[in-house]
């Protein structure tokens, strides 16, 4: 019986040496098992300069901020202690459509960062209820005029409601003689005269039709955007109609721009949370009692730029999500 000491010794190491072996198989299988990393943040769009300039103000952008995607330029920040993704759109439902969709694409995982929500900040023409310099956050966008509407994410606009914001009442030594309102719910129009052609920018254009923002980190004189490949399209099909504009204000809508509820429907086909944060630029409430569009677009922009950005940073600050 000399084997049986044998032969419970051979069995003890053959049980070793398979549990060895299975150790080491999940051990060796350890490293191709890879976690999610991919880090969500809010896309925060403007349309031109000024708008984009307003917001980069509350950004504290990221060591390597610049990514370039289809030409177009996006900033990695944060506002309020939220990650951002903050890019410039330009004027218009196509360029809207376009930057928003680029970002979509660029930003989706298995790449590090993707986009967890959207928002927009920017001008508009005012409506009934809201002044320049107010800022106004609709419930709802539409770009038929009314037929149809699409509302904003009703998470994110609970809580613009519950946001107090303290918002400029002077321009240029201009004083409102009054406090701007935070104006949450009612309806915004989106809406353009381009002819469904993407609005040129104007190489170092300014602060309205410039490429790029003038605070920009990788700003350049020799950038152009969309210039070349737009400027004959635009110039051929939607000249004319864009002399003829009289006004960008309809008494129906607390908010008319040109971008908003193009962005919005890129969001919705994505599933993302989406919000427009618009301050007036032109409507009622000029204390100089100038006359309309374009007069007040131009003397009041900057104060309403200003202020869109200053809600857009509070949001971000209480917004309990991305």
């Amino acid at each position: 019986m000399v084997l049986k000491p044998f032969r419970a010794a051979l069995v003890a190491a053959l049980a070793a040496s398979a549990g060895a072996g299975v150790a080491a198989a999940e051990t060796g299988d350890a490293p191709n098992v890879t976690t999610n990393a991919c880090e969500k943040r809010t896309l925060v769009l403007s349309a031109f300069p000024a708008e984009a300039d307003a917001v980069l103000s509350h950004t504290a952008l990221d060591p390597s901020p610049v990514v370039v995607a289809d030409r177009r330029h996006f900033y990695l920040g944060t506002i309020g202690g939220k990650k951002v993704i903050v890019a410039m759109t330009g004027i218009g439902l196509v360029n809207a459509t376009q930057t928003a969709e680029t970002a979509f694409a660029r930003f989706t995982c298995p790449s590090p960062v993707s986009i967890g929500a959207v928002v927009f900040s920017g001008l508009a023409g005012g409506g009934a209820r809201v002044n320049i310099a107010d800022v106004a956050v609709p419930a709802r966008w539409t770009t038929d005029g009314g037929a149809t509407f699409h509302p904003v994410d009703p998470g994110m606009l609970a809580a613009a409601q519950a946001l107090s914001v303290d918002l400029e009442s002077v321009v240029r030594l201009i004083d409102l003689k009054r406090a701007p309102r935070l104006v949450v719910g009612g309806d915004g129009f989106s809406t353009d005269n381009n002819n469904g052609r993407a609005f040129p920018c104007i190489p170092n254009g300014g602060d309205v039709f410039g490429c790029q923002p003038c605070s920009a980190p990788d700003r350049s004189l020799f950038y152009t955007g969309n210039f070349f490949q737009a400027a004959g399209p635009w110039l051929k099909n939607a000249l004319i109609s864009n002399l003829s504009i009289a006004s960008t204000a309809n008494p129906a809508f607390d908010a008319t721009d040109n971008e908003t509820a193009a962005v919005q429907a890129v969001a919705d086909a994505h599933g993302t949370p989406f919000l427009g944060i618009r301050s007036i630029s032109d409507g009622a409430g000029d204390p100089l009692g100038l006359p309309g569009f374009p007069f007040e677009f131009f003397f009041y922009k900057q104060i309403a730029a200003d202020n869109a950005a200053r809600v857009t940073a509070a949001f971000l600050r209480s917004w309990a999500r991305v």
